[in-house]
């Protein structure tokens, strides 16, 4: 059995700031691994913490 982790605090806060404002909240539109054969998250595409998450070209 997979244990889910938890998202730091600060990411919980970032997150709730960011719907308040109502920013875009899912990672995968701009995650390195958003294609089926490298992201293994069963969340994807509408995760909003991910522990393997890269910006896109950078």
């Amino acid at each position: 059995m997979v244990k889910k982790m938890k998202p730091p605090l600060r990411h919980r806060i970032f997150l709730r700031i960011k719907k308040v404002l109502g920013i875009n909240t899912f990672l995968c539109d701009t995650c390195k691994w958003n294609w089926r054969g490298a992201c293994h998250v069963p969340e994807r595409p509408n995760v909003t913490w991910c522990p393997d998450y890269e910006k896109r070209g950078g």
